[in-house]
């Protein structure tokens, strides 16, 4: 079990099945520590609010709620749709392709936008499903910018339980993160009670590709709250420009 994840949607998103409270009290059941809301950025039509990231304050008790949204990038290079006025109150920015970007452009165009996303979106921490097959980029050159700025790459077990990925390229991936130093987080990309923590399909891989542990950041509780803070010092840096 994932006992602080880092990636869930609610009905914030419309593909979330479940509200912030149900699924915090189904994590705190469970017996999880922590648990990032995620909900799907404004252009994937994500029910952003002031309320969410200003007003709720762990409204379950024996669990901490980590506040964060799943950005999509946009068209226009560097650009993603964070609202960056919500950035002081937020723990955790996740960032991937979806269906608001054209499909068929090819690896080189998708490289060259996920890496301009980083640099100019510095407070990113987490880069979702990097093999999705239907925008494939360069792992190496992406793991290499992830590692300089911090960042880490998802391993996402929704994606292995539904087969939505190819597992020898996701077994590529992980050596080539190795390789590049660049760490990795354990994520359910939660979108029904039924998939909340979970692990299962990635505990093998792990196991497998003999991942060492200082390349999973949050395997623990403890390494997961301490990735969050780690984190949270980038986003106290950034300059929002008036």
């Amino acid at each position: 079990m994932i006992e602080v994840d880092l990636h869930a949607h609610s009905l914030f998103s419309l593909c979330g099945l479940h509200t912030i409270i149900e699924l915090l009290q189904y994590a705190r059941d469970k017996g999880m520590k922590g648990l990032a809301v995620t909900d799907h950025g404004p252009l994937l039509n994500g029910r952003v609010n002031s309320v969410f990231f200003e007003r709720l304050k762990d409204p379950v008790e024996g669990i901490i709620l980590l506040k964060g949204m799943e950005c999509n990038l946009a068209e226009k290079r560097g650009v993603i749709d964070f609202p960056v006025q919500f950035l002081q109150f937020t723990d955790i920015v996740l960032l991937g392709f979806h269906h608001n970007i054209e499909k068929g452009s090819g690896k080189k165009v998708y490289t060259d936008m996920m890496i301009s996303a980083l640099e100019n979106n510095p407070y990113v921490d987490i880069i979702t499903h990097p093999n999705d097959p239907v925008y494939e980029f360069d792992f190496q050159a992406v793991a290499e910018k992830a590692q300089e700025l911090g960042m880490v790459f998802e391993l996402n077990n929704s994606k292995l339980l539904l087969n939505r990925v190819d597992r020898s390229k996701m077994e590529k991936m992980i050596l080539i993160c190795i390789k590049a130093g660049c760490r990795m987080a354990l994520c359910s990309d939660t979108h029904a009670l039924n998939e909340l923590g979970r692990d299962d399909f990635l505990i093998p891989l792990i196991e497998k590709m003999e991942i060492p542990e200082q390349y999973l950041v949050n395997n623990t509780a403890s390494k997961g709250f301490q990735f969050i803070e780690e984190r949270r010092k980038i986003k106290e840096g950034f300059k929002i420009e008036e």
